[in-house]
């Protein structure tokens, strides 16, 4: 049966095995994964050219938030819920290197550590703000499987 994807979430911590929080507000995220880029190694005696894979390039990773910054939103009730935007402007400002987790609805997903940088999206006539926050990835993106 096709997931919708209600329930995706984002969380992050200091540490690979550190305790992870989940940053409240998220609205979209970007593609996953990465194909690896070709080289050629095409030499004078080939009828055509030869490629082998390189190396991965995933791009900057661009997901897209809601601007709430409580620490609480009656919405949520769970304890380890961040708010987004004041965790994630900490970071930035402190050049912190963070460990993201993306989690899907069936507990599959991906890990890698990042630098962070957050804009604020432009502001329209009644509209709900927005921020996006941008992960340049420093490790390749790990498949993990949270618990359920």
């Amino acid at each position: 049966m096709e997931l919708l994807s209600k329930g995706t979430k984002l969380q992050y911590a200091d540490t690979k095995a550190g305790t992870y929080k989940t940053l409240y507000g998220l609205q979209s995220t970007p593609d996953m994964g990465g194909d690896p880029e070709k080289v050629d190694v095409t030499n004078l005696a080939d009828g055509a050219k030869r490629y082998i894979p390189g190396v991965k390039d995933y791009g900057d990773l661009d997901f897209t938030f809601f601007y709430n910054d409580e620490d609480e939103n009656p919405a949520v009730s769970e304890a380890d819920v961040a708010a987004a935007y004041s965790t994630l402007r900490a970071l930035q400002t402190s050049n912190a290197t963070v460990w993201f987790k993306l989690i899907y609805p069936d507990n599959t997903g991906y890990q890698w550590s990042s630098k962070v940088s957050v804009k604020r999206s432009a502001a329209e006539v009644n509209a709900a703000l927005k921020f996006t926050l941008r992960s340049t990835p420093l490790t390749e993106l790990e498949d993990v499987t949270a618990a359920a």
